[in-house]
């Protein structure tokens, strides 16, 4: 008899942090994904065009204090993928810490996943259109990059 409440107990606090898991956006910032070329470049000027691999990316250098680099990709002229670098001083002076503790806040726990490079730790999150994964080097503040992507 005990067991049921148990079981009862569990079910609910399951049911309860499904509920309570943010969102994820679906693109970056107000831009939807398949938002096309012009109109990122007009919410987000100064930057330049180029490519990587088969991508059309648009970057921004130094668009602000806290971000180094913001590239956006394209694929067939609409949005499928943003990568945002941080600027090394801003994330000594804020705090890796305080920046993860932002993203968790924004979209739930997330998974953690440092298989692909041992001295990089990655948070994942991830629904089914979106994936976003921040990734930090904690000795190398300079290194840390979130990567936005349309599934």
């Amino acid at each position: 008899m005990k067991t049921i409440p148990a079981l009862i107990l569990t079910v609910f606090l399951i049911f309860a942090s499904v509920a309570g898991a943010a969102s994820l956006p679906g693109g970056y910032a107000t831009l939807p994904w398949g938002t096309d070329v012009h109109t990122v470049m007009k919410k987000f000027p100064k930057g330049e065009m180029g490519t990587m691999g088969e991508m059309v990316v648009y970057r921004q250098l130094n668009p602000n204090k806290q971000i180094r680099q913001r590239m956006f990709g394209f694929d067939k002229g609409k949005l499928k993928a943003v990568s945002v670098s941080f600027a090394g001083p801003y994330v000594k002076k804020t705090g890796l810490e305080k920046l993860l503790a932002q993203h968790r806040k924004s979209y739930g726990e997330g998974t953690v996943d440092n298989s692909k490079a041992p001295h990089m730790v990655s948070y994942v999150w991830e629904d089914a259109t979106s994936r976003i994964i921040f990734t930090y080097a904690p000795k190398r503040p300079e290194m840390t990059v979130v990567n936005y992507t349309q599934k």
